[in-house]
């Protein structure tokens, strides 16, 4: 080290080096500090004659063999570079001394140290290490203020005070926080640049479609750009699939993915860079500044979910057409159509996919796919016989459902020539077996236009007179019929379809007979009902089962016409003996005061009933022996007459009826008869 710039004693460089280590000394490169011209360090004042002798008892210690004198090469390389450093050196102004006073170091602050015991105690330990740098520092005016042999030794204070720096350390902190505020300001500015893109309303830079540009276009301006260039890399079309039984279906370019719109690759162009990954946005741009990019559709991906859904449709429509069908009735051929391996076989619908998939890629128009899956077995054809050779059946109507059900026909076939023709067939393939078909007289269009068509009977009768409570029981017992269907062969009875006359079923007290006594009974007044359903009977020439007269003549209808009801032993009972079902509709006219029922059916023939009546005075008998005519009733009959469309008629039965007269309007005359006194009981009293 240069002696220049050293502002200590050179002793001190030996003296601190010389308590350090031999990997904490310094590089032997390292210049040696010089030695005083003296030999000695100077000695603070008024500590020269302790100093200097207890120094050189140390070093005579440490080398007794060396004089004082003798000093090693080193040292005297000091001794030499000490001297010439000291003249190089440049001087320092000195501030002048008088002659006569004595040189006397300039006064400095004294570091505190430990104080001597002996003249054997050494010097304070030098510092553990001394930076180079510092040595420098501290070197530079050493030469120049450097001391004389005559003059006391200033002690070195600044050697204890050179570790201090650590410009090292600070300048990395430095570093670390400009290098972290950088990459902080980068991340800002690659988030906001990434948000930029993303949001960005328009095409990222060099992006093609074919040849056309459309980098920073929005999307209606890279419509209008595809539409100025008459942009049509691909046209539509459609491919036709055939499958057996005659299916097909139709699958479109377009929404296979064979063909791109206009509209596509102007939203395949936005859709470039505009993702939901902000920084892959960024790098896309990044990557497209410097490379072009061609978005138009090049390379087709077939939409194999959309192509294999309509396979799968038209699959399942031929196996329901072809699924448990081995035979249809063709009635107009009067044949039994078969199809071979119906309901046993099937279509792949993979391998249908497939094809269809690579000929939408091939641009073709057409497939028709005949491959079938699964082996066929021969039907029971005797067994099939013995289910279809049967009777023709007639359609009907069943009122509880309001529903017409379909005819049958008669079928007969040959079971073996069945079988032979199945052998020569192919697989799904359709022959006819002939067949022999017997029709229904009664078909279910016919029944329809016929069903209901016609009024067969009808009868009103009048309630001038009628308390409410008995027109309440008259529309009561209507409504409990009113609209009624009978098919062919079923009954109707009066007490059973009306019911028990109750408070609790809604009839109310009004006048009726009892015998030849007129009283308030529960219903009163249904047997105007009953008695005009009667005649509408009559009318409609249906057959009467069960019929029983008032014993008193009523008031709405001609004697022999009517048809009391009493529960539950007096009922009215009649059956629908025609072909075709009957209905019966009831009701009350308020305004006119009168019940009408109404029988509507079919009139097959298109004959009509006259309905003849006739009647009788009745006498009493015992007066009569005596020569006088006293009436006590009336005797009635009717019949039918059925008249036909060729002016023909027939008659049916009589029917009779006997009517008492009440007591008060018999007229006896004014005689005594003893005779003995006949019993008897009427037809019936009745609810009327």
């Amino acid at each position: 080290m240069s002696n220049e710039n050293r502002d200590y004693p050179a002793w001190l460089d030996e003296e601190l080096f010389a308590s350090l280590t031999d990997a904490e000394a310094p590089k032997k490169n390292r210049t040696p500090p010089a030695e005083s011209s003296v030999g000695e360090p100077p000695a603070q004042p008024g500590a020269a004659e302790t100093s200097a002798p207890a120094k050189k008892k140390k070093k005579k210690a440490e080398d007794p063999e060396q004089g004082p004198d003798e000093a090693s090469p080193k040292k005297k390389k000091k001794k030499a570079s000490d001297a010439d450093e000291a003249e190089a050196a440049p001087k320092r102004k000195k501030k002048k001394v008088p002659d006569d006073e004595p040189d006397e170091p300039r006064p400095k602050k004294k570091k505190k140290t430990p104080e001597k015991t002996g003249p054997d105690d050494e010097a304070p330990p030098a510092p553990a290490a001394l930076p180079a740098d510092g040595v420098k520092e501290a070197a530079a005016p050493a030469a120049a203020n450097e001391p004389s042999a005559e003059q006391p030794e200033e002690p070195d204070v600044r050697a204890e005070k050179l570790p201090k720096p650590k410009k090292r350390v600070r300048g990395w902190l430095v570093a670390l926080i400009v290098a972290v505020s950088l990459a902080l300001l980068a991340c800002i500015g690659a988030t906001v640049c990434a948000y930029l893109v993303t949001t960005s309303q328009t095409n990222l830079p060099n992006v093609y479609l074919g040849k056309i540009y459309v980098g920073g276009l929005t999307r209606e301006e890279t419509m209008q750009a595809l539409e100025d260039a008459a942009w049509a890399p691909t046209k539509g079309g459609t491919l036709t699939v055939t499958l057996p039984e005659e299916i097909s279906f139709e699958l479109d370019f377009l929404r296979a993915g064979a063909c791109q719109t206009k509209a596509e690759a102007a939203e395949a162009a936005f859709r470039y860079g505009h993702g939901e990954d902000w920084f892959d946005n960024l790098a896309t741009y990044l990557k497209g500044v410097f490379t072009p990019v061609d978005l138009s559709r090049t390379e087709f991906v077939i939409d194999r979910d959309y192509v294999y859904e309509a396979v799968d449709k038209a699959v399942s429509e031929f196996e329901t057409r072809t699924e448990g069908e081995e035979y249809v009735i063709n009635e107009e051929d009067s044949v039994l159509e078969v199809v071979k391996g119906a309901g046993q076989v099937t279509l792949d619908r993979e391998a249908i996919c497939e094809r269809s998939c690579a000929l939408l890629l091939a641009r073709e128009s057409e497939l028709v796919w005949d491959e079938i899956v699964g082996e066929p077995t021969m039907p029971d054809f005797a067994a099939l016989a013995e289910e279809l050779n049967t009777e023709p059946v007639n359609a009907f109507y069943d009122p509880a459902l309001n529903q017409i059900f379909p005819e049958s026909k008669g079928v007969t076939f040959d079971a073996a020539e069945a079988e032979r023709l199945w052998e020569k067939a192919g697989v799904l393939e359709k022959f006819s077996v002939p067949i022999t078909l017997t029709e229904p007289e009664i078909t279910a269009e016919g029944l329809k236009e016929m069903l209901f068509r016609d009024k067969l009977g009808a009868c009103t009768t009048y309630l001038w007179g009628s308390t409410a409570n008995r027109i309440s029981n008259i529309r009561l017992a209507c409504s409990r019929f009113n609209g009624k269907v009978l098919q062919p062969g079923e009954t109707f009875s009066y007490n059973t379809v009306v019911g028990e006359r109750t408070e609790e079923a809604g009839f109310k007290l009004a006048p009726t007979y009892s015998g030849t006594a007129h009283i308030d009974g529960l219903g009163g007044g249904i047997c105007q009902v009953s008695s005009t359903l009667y005649n509408a009977v009559q009318q409609a020439n249906l057959r009467v089962d069960a019929r029983v007269c008032h014993t008193m003549l009523v008031g709405y209808l001609a004697a022999g016409l009517d048809a009391t009801v009493d529960w539950p032993d007096v009922d009215f009972v009649f059956t629908n003996d025609r072909d075709y079902p009957i209905q019966l509709f009831a009701s009350v006219d308020d305004a006119g005061h009168a019940l009408t029922i109404e029988i509507m059916g079919t009139n097959v023939d298109g004959s009509w009933v006259e309905v003849i009546p006739g009647e009788w005075p009745a006498y009493d008998e015992t007066y009569r022996e005596y020569g006088y005519e006293v009436q006590v009733g009336v005797g009635a009959w009717n019949f039918r007459r059925v008249h036909f469309p060729d002016g023909s008629y027939e008659d049916g039965e009589k029917v009779y009826s006997y009517y008492h007269f009440p007591d008060e309007d018999i007229h006896w005359p004014d005689i005594e008869i003893y005779a003995e006194e006949e019993t008897g009981e009427s037809d019936g009293g009745g609810e009327s």
